[in-house]
């Protein structure tokens, strides 16, 4: 006798068994989170706020996801928002160096005299790999050059061969630039990844990992030419740097930095996390630690959103 089918229904698949694995879901955000990386380097920031959000929907407490939001929101100029994502990965991570600093930068703490070792290391430790490319290719970036053009200008072509002190060298761009008049050639920097790539051009007799106050403070050797590059960005009170930086040079040694410039007060930390200054306190500060400025220029350093960032450069020497 043939076999009568049976008429009940199959099992219904469990919502258990529908929902994706933690290891699928964990996989997607990060896919998710290079897609909106990928597209904030090309300056679509909707297409990188929506990936984000995709990934916050499956996982809300992705760090790299809450810290991203908060940048783009930062980006965008959307203060709140980005304070609230911000305090939401502080929440996550206590103490956070980088979280500390742009709560700081956006008015939701109190503003510190300058940006913590911590937080420098964190942030160009994790920056020394696409420092060039993102600065030079994709943000204009010209400070190096520019600097670097106005010492040799204030020198003059027939001074001698100099001992030179990069400070906060970076991946050694203003090395580049000084080297051809270097009897010497020191670099300082408080990233070790950073004073990596310092090393690894070549160009250097020496690269210490170190912050840059402590290190002209308590280093013997005396130099010609103090540089610091987008140094005193990360610093708010300066004096301690200039007295330092007086003391490491020769008399009639040059101090030459760039600071993004403001046109009145002191100094004050811009959204961006970085510090902008008064360069007419910046003469005080000089003359108190024993310098008469030499030369200044005022040129933009790099892009930021599409628009220059307006820059001042000063060279100042070492009275006797």
């Amino acid at each position: 006798m043939p076999r009568v089918a049976s008429k009940t229904k199959p099992a219904r698949p469990s919502a258990a068994a529908k929902r994706p694995s933690r290891r699928a879901i964990a996989e997607e955000v990060k896919k998710l989170c290079r897609k909106a990386e990928a597209a904030r380097e090309r300056n679509d920031y909707e297409a990188s706020r929506a990936a984000l959000e995709r990934a916050l929907a499956m996982d809300p407490e992705c760090s790299d996801a809450i810290w991203w939001m908060g940048d783009y929101w930062h980006t965008v100029n959307k203060r709140e928002p980005a304070l609230k994502f911000y305090r939401r990965y502080l929440y996550l991570h206590p103490g956070d160096a980088e979280a500390l600093h742009m709560i700081a930068s956006l008015g939701g703490r109190a503003v510190p005299r300058r940006a913590s070792d911590e937080y420098l290391r964190m942030h160009f430790d994790s920056y020394a790999e696409d420092f060039d490319k993102s600065l030079l290719k994709e943000l204009g970036y010209q400070a190096p050059k520019i600097l670097g053009a106005t010492v040799l200008k204030t020198r003059g072509s027939r001074a001698p061969k100099a001992d030179i002190c990069d400070i906060g060298c970076g991946t050694g761009l203003v090395g580049l630039e000084l080297k051809g008049i270097a009897r010497t050639l020191t670099g300082v920097d408080l990233s070790r990844k950073m004073a990596a790539q310092s090393r690894a051009r070549g160009i250097y007799d020496r690269v210490a990992v170190s912050e840059v106050t402590k290190f002209l403070r308590a280093n013997k050797a005396r130099y010609d030419i103090v540089t610091a590059a987008d140094v005193l960005i990360y610093f708010g009170d300066v004096t301690a740097l200039f007295r330092a930086a007086a003391r490491a040079l020769r008399p009639g040694g040059l101090f030459a930095f760039t600071v993004e410039s403001r046109r009145s007060g002191t100094y004050h930390l811009t959204v961006t996390g970085r510090y902008a200054h008064n360069p007419a306190w910046l003469d005080k500060v000089g003359a108190e630690a024993g310098f008469i400025k030499r030369s200044h220029l005022r040129a933009p350093l790099r892009e930021e959103v599409g628009k220059p960032v307006p820059g001042y450069y000063g060279v100042m020497e070492r009275l006797a």
